[in-house]
C-alpha cells in the first residue's frame, strides 16, 4: 500500500480504532524494557505510534520518545493521549519521510505498525537511528483462535 493510502487508511474510524484495540500488557512492556535494557533516561523512536497505545505504556517510565505518525487524526489521538508526558513528542510524518538523526535512540520501537513500511527503508533506517548499544522493539496485538478442531481449523 502507497505512502498516501497508508496516511488516511484509519481515519473514517480512528476514535473507534483507538477505543477497540486491546492495549498492550504490563508484562510485555516491563519484559520489553528489561531485554532492552532501557535506563529511566533512555531515548526512543516509535514508528507509526496510532493514537498511542504503546507509547503511553512506555512514556510512563519517563523515556524521551519522538514518535512518528502519518495519519493525523491517529496523531492528534496520540498528542491527546500523551499530553501528560512531557518528554513524548508527536511528529505528523512518516517514517519514510521523517529525517533521520543517526544513532540518537537508545530503541527504535513498532507496535503493529513496523510491517507497513517498505522492507528497503525499515530495518536499515531503524538500525541507522539506532546507537551502538539500541534495540529494535516490535510488537503485535495477536487473537488467537482457540477453537481449532483435529484438522486445525475452525
Amino acid at each position: 500500500m502507497d505512502l498516501e493510502r497508508r496516511r488516511n487508511w484509519y481515519s473514517p474510524v480512528a476514535d473507534v480504532y483507538y477505543n477497540a484495540r486491546p492495549r498492550y500488557p504490563k508484562q510485555l512492556i516491563d519484559r520489553s524494557v528489561q531485554l532492552a535494557q532501557l535506563s529511566s533516561d533512555a531515548s526512543m523512536l516509535e514508528v507509526g505510534c496510532g493514537p498511542g497505545n504503546a507509547t503511553v505504556a512506555f512514556a510512563e517510565f519517563g523515556f524521551s520518545i519522538t514518535c512518528l505518525e502519518p495519519n493525523p487524526d491517529f496523531c492528534r489521538l496520540a498528542q491527546y493521549n500523551c499530553a501528560p508526558y512531557p518528554f513524548v513528542a508527536i511528529q505528523n510524518t512518516s517514517f519514510e519521510e521523517w529525517e533521520l538523526s543517526a544513532k540518537q535512540f537508545n530503541a527504535v520501537l513498532g507496535a503493529n505498525a513496523f510491517h507497513w513500511i517498505p522492507s528497503e527503508v525499515r530495518y536499515a533506517k531503524a538500525a541507522a537511528a539506532l546507537d551502538d548499544n539500541g534495540f529494535l522493539i516490535l510488537l503485535w496485538n495477536l487473537t488467537v483462535n482457540l477453537n481449532l478442531g483435529k484438522s486445525g481449523q475452525a
